[in-house]
């Protein structure tokens, strides 16, 4: 996708161009607009941007202005130039300095857009292959020599700013044309370094903008030989299948690989592995047993599910939990939007565990006894269809009848029964919204054989019957 940055002092131009043009049909993406040239390059300092369209006259830094300084700050950036008049004086020095192309404003009327849309991104295109050409001549007269070579890798994937693009070169990192992927050459960035700086296999200096936490050093043995475009290839293959697993997000040192661990091959995780570790996540006994929980974040890591597949799961987890123990724990539980390593899933599990026991830990009861009394919530949900009895919930969760009374009554706040009883009058709630099955099939599904007995529950819980309540919920 080609990021457009739209140039122009007047704002209808600007908003015209962004809302009515088709640049997803070609490949495009608007990412900003400003008012003149040094608006323009405060954007570029902050984001990833392709082509830059500009208008020429314009306030506080004309077009011309604008396009002399992104030539040699962001040589990478292709230019096009917006105008109104065809002053081709103006044009020929955009031209001059770089510009692929001119536009008339004129010319994007809605029966001669598409022809100027295409001439754009087939420069644009051609320009890029020219480049990728000339870089790839360079590295392939100049492979590595030398034994080690380090990367620097961020997920998610990120486009790398113009800014840091820049900074990169001054300081002799290789950065990839597309996403968040810098190299470092130890016989190449030997060239770029100032006289005396360099030391036989030092830590490479690190770039603006990646000595944040998402970023991660990786030193890779055993390169000598390579092209930079082939350790750009393997290293690809290793950001998508184990960097995100290989990173604690604490690292004091670089992730060391060779260059055949790069390329190294997991087999997919079976059926019944998967099922074990799912079984293992939901059964939340992990929660209150150190054993257990060591047990899962080894088993889970071990997998090396796709992040997007782990999130789902987690996610299932977190419907799960906040379903099952909202009486408990009366807050949901929030999940991030995503994690950028592995390190940050086993913290947030970790805080996880001391929030979800919150109120148990206030009563001062044992892990062992709080993960008995979850696990009989858990029973209550899971097996709500079926007879239930206090007695013989307390012997399956290993407690004594009366201290169990004593202990669920405390840390969820009802009675087993009491409880029971809300869970299976709400789960009927949910089957008159949702469903048209008949109260008698209702009545089994949430534990009760009898329907004349069940309807007189629902009133007593509710203030209706079963068939009254369906019909007022049916009437909002």
């Amino acid at each position: 996708m080609i990021h457009v940055l739209i140039v122009d002092d007047d704002k209808l131009v600007r908003k015209g161009l962004m809302s009515f043009l088709p640049w997803e049909s070609f490949g495009m993406r608007v990412v900003g607009e400003a008012a003149n040239g040094e608006k323009a390059l405060e954007f570029l300092k902050a984001n990833r941007v392709d082509l830059l369209m500009t208008d020429l006259a314009m306030p506080v830094m004309s077009g011309i202005e604008l396009i002399r300084v992104v030539r040699k700050q962001y040589p990478n950036i292709a230019i096009a130039v917006l105008t109104l008049h065809q002053d081709f004086e103006y044009i020929q020095e955009a031209l001059r300095l770089g510009a692929i192309d001119y536009i008339a404003k004129v010319e994007l009327e809605k029966d001669q857009f598409e022809e100027v849309f295409r001439r754009i991104h087939s420069r644009i295109v051609e320009e890029k292959q020219k480049h990728e050409h000339k870089n790839e001549s360079h590295t392939i007269a100049e492979a590595c020599s030398s034994d080690t070579a380090y990367a620097l890798l961020t997920f998610p994937d990120e486009p790398l700013t113009s800014s840091m693009v820049a900074d990169c070169v001054s300081l002799g990192w290789i950065a990839e044309s597309e996403g968040s992927i810098l190299m470092w050459l130890t016989d190449l960035a030997k060239e770029v370094q100032p006289q005396g700086n360099y030391e036989e296999d030092p830590l490479p200096p690190l770039p603006n903008g990646t000595r944040s936490s998402g970023w991660h050093m990786v030193r890779i043995r055993h390169t000598a030989g390579l092209s930079p475009s082939d350790l750009f290839q393997r290293v690809r293959a290793y950001r998508s299948r184990d960097f995100f697993y290989d990173c604690d997000g604490n690292e004091p040192n670089p992730i060391e690989k060779s260059v055949l661990e790069l390329l190294a091959e997991h087999p997919e995780p079976g059926e019944e592995e998967t099922d074990t570790v799912k079984k293992l996540l939901h059964a939340f006994t992990w929660v209150h047993d150190d054993e257990a929980f060591d047990k899962l974040c080894s088993r889970l890591k071990e997998l090396r599910l796709p992040v997007s597949k782990l999130m789902q799961w987690i996610y299932g987890f977190m419907v799960d939990w906040n379903r099952l123990y909202r009486a408990i724990q009366p807050d949901d539980i929030k999940l991030p939007d995503t994690f950028t390593c592995w390190g940050e899933v086993a913290d947030w599990l970790k805080h996880f565990r001391e929030n979800g026991i919150t109120r148990s830990g206030s009563l001062q009861l044992s892990p062992e006894v709080s993960g008995s009394i979850m696990t009989a919530v858990k029973i209550v949900h899971d097996e709500l269809e079926f007879p239930l009895y206090a007695i013989d919930v307390a012997k399956r969760v290993n407690l004594s009848r009366s201290y169990f009374y004593q202990c669920f009554k405390e840390i969820v706040g009802f009675s087993f029964n009491e409880y029971l009883r809300k869970v299976r009058i709400d789960k009927a709630r949910e089957y008159l919204e949702q469903t048209a099955r008949p109260i008698v099939w209702i009545a089994k599904q949430t534990g009760y054989e009898d329907e004349k007995y069940f309807s007189r529950t629902f009133r007593e819980q509710t203030g209706m019957l079963p068939s009254e309540y369906r019909q007022q919920y049916k009437t909002r």
